[in-house]
């Protein structure tokens, strides 16, 4: 990597944490989703609770008064959560916090989080925000993953720092990157799985290589279900890395040991619930399960609305629909525009034949097993109960990268000459710190005034009486992060022009395919 690569990559990365910083402090306390029941998981942690089977768990008072004094007082005067656990000791019985059916690895994290700033002395909503910024450092690699996921995989610079800078296009990413959740901790070790894997398909097929493969699968296995789709993603990539070789015996035993050594590792919290509980994953709010609602006679269940109302809850909440209950949502027609174009791209362009169209295939193949099995379990329970529900674009995350990476190898090849690639470059590269910069603007006005239109006194007012901030320090930061959005984009927009194949003479490096895999002789990449 360069020098002006690295500076770019670097610029890049600023931005998205101050991106995220606005996130973590814009959105008011327990407005992102399922926040309050995730800050009480934790908080249980951090009080010597333990980790109670699925459906168990009550809420604590504490956690049920936060909610309360968040609407009921002026935020300068909250409690701390010390305050909070003495006057409000035990719990709440009767309720459940669900969310002792995730493995317990991320809340015994935050927890640590906790008991490192000290939170029973801490404003409890301040305590929020603390774990808020610490899930927005675990999200804070992205950009640098998608960057080296893409340089792998195309050998093009120009092509990894646009895959870089693709992360800043999802205003909803930052969004959950910098709540309170546990879906903070899937995202960088989904990242880091997507790049060895992405490793593995373009010639390094070195054991220790294998070895992280398990180890990231494992430690994901460790955080939420949603990493179960990864397992059959990481046994075709081990399988299918090698067999132009034609050792299918070797390629078998390979992925078998890979996800024999992920199964120790993060597998046995599976099993676990399969032995005890006789499911997978055993429903946390079984207890407040609606009772099956069958379809009235002479109806029954519609593909065509269950489609339709799959297509229009992921799309939203995966682009940018923010809130608890995700009711603030970004133009319609900017969702529509970018889920068109994205998948219309990979669809098109990302599988041609050559030496791309193996690793492509492979890296679609996680996200198709995902959209299958999630598919799956809502046509489930819409044919139970009439409702199609789960339709969370944020389970879709754990394979981001890989989307990247197939956009990464579809847009090259749409433009005919080395000009109309690189003024299709600038233009992503503009259009991606646009949206993001829409998005911090989005955020205030959402949050600060229920998505009024503009950001007026009146937001900053709501910020001054209920924010983690006051309404000065909220404004100022955002202003912070938007200049560092114009910045990043400047300097993104000359780099990709100082850097076009036009305007440079031939080089190995220029002239290389971008789609050829970057792999020696020896069979170990470069």
């Amino acid at each position: 990597m360069g020098r002006a690569e690295r500076i770019v990559v670097t610029a890049i990365t600023v931005a998205f944490a101050a991106v995220l910083a606005v996130w973590a402090i814009g959105t008011t306390t327990y407005k992102a989703p399922d926040e309050p029941t995730h800050m009480d998981a934790v908080v249980h942690v951090a009080i010597g609770d333990g980790w109670a089977p699925p459906g168990t768990l009550p809420y604590l008072n504490a956690t049920e008064a936060t909610q309360h004094d968040n609407l009921r007082e002026p935020a300068a005067v909250h409690p701390t959560w010390g305050q909070l656990l003495q006057e409000y000791p035990g719990n709440n019985v009767g309720s459940v916090d669900q969310m002792t059916q995730h493995p317990p690895t991320y809340y015994f994290l935050a927890a640590g989080v906790l008991h490192l700033v000290h939170f029973e002395d801490l404003r409890w909503d301040h305590a929020v925000l603390a774990l808020r910024l610490f899930d927005a450092v675990l999200a804070l690699p992205l950009p640098l993953l998608a960057w080296a996921t893409v340089r792998r995989l195309t050998r093009s610079p120009r092509a990894a720092v646009l895959g870089g800078a693709a992360v800043l296009a999802v205003p909803e990413l930052a969004a959950i990157g910098a709540s309170v959740t546990n879906d903070a901790l899937m995202l960088p070790l989904s990242g880091i799985l997507v790049y060895l894997v992405t490793r593995l398909l373009t010639g390094d097929h070195r054991k220790r290589l294998l070895v992280g493969i398990a180890i990231a699968l494992g430690a994901m296995l460790l955080v939420k279900g949603t990493a179960l789709p990864a397992i059959p993603f990481v046994g075709i990539a081990v399988f299918t890395a090698g067999l132009h070789r034609g050792v299918v015996l070797r390629n078998g035993l390979r992925a078998f040991g890979t996800l024999a050594l992920a199964a120790l590792v993060g597998a046995w919290w599976w099993l676990h619930n399969l032995i005890v509980y006789r499911q997978i994953q055993p429903d946390g709010m079984a207890k407040y399960a609606r009772p099956d609602k069958p379809f009235p006679d002479g109806t029954a269940a519609s593909p065509e609305v269950f489609l339709r109302d799959y297509w229009n809850g992921v799309t939203r909440t995966f682009w940018g629909s923010v809130g608890s209950l995700a009711q603030f949502q970004i133009a319609q027609f900017l969702i529509d525009a970018l889920t068109v174009l994205s998948l219309a791209g990979i669809v098109f362009w990302a599988f041609r034949r050559g030496p791309s169209l193996r690793p492509a295939l492979v890296l679609a193949s996680y996200p198709v097993i995902l959209i299958a099995l999630h598919m799956q379990s809502g046509w489930g329970g819409y044919v139970r109960n009439t409702i199609v529900a789960g339709t969370q674009g944020r389970y879709y995350y754990p394979t981001l990268l890989a989307l990247i990476a197939l956009s990464a190898l579809a847009w090259p090849r749409v433009a005919i000459t080395a000009r109309g690639r690189t003024r299709l470059a600038v233009g992503m590269a503009i259009a991606a710190c646009a949206i993001a910069a829409y998005g911090l603007v989005y955020v205030i006005r959402a949050f600060g005034r229920d998505a009024a239109w503009w950001i007026t006194e009146a937001n900053l007012q709501r910020y001054d009486r209920a924010g983690m901030l006051s309404g000065g320090w909220t404004i100022t930061l955002t202003v912070i992060a938007g200049l560092l959005l114009v910045a990043t984009c400047v300097l993104l927009v000359r780099w990709l022009r100082s850097t076009a194949p036009e305007r440079n003479a031939p080089t190995a490096a220029t002239t290389t395919p971008a789609t050829t895999p970057a792999v020696d002789p020896e069979g170990v990449a470069a």
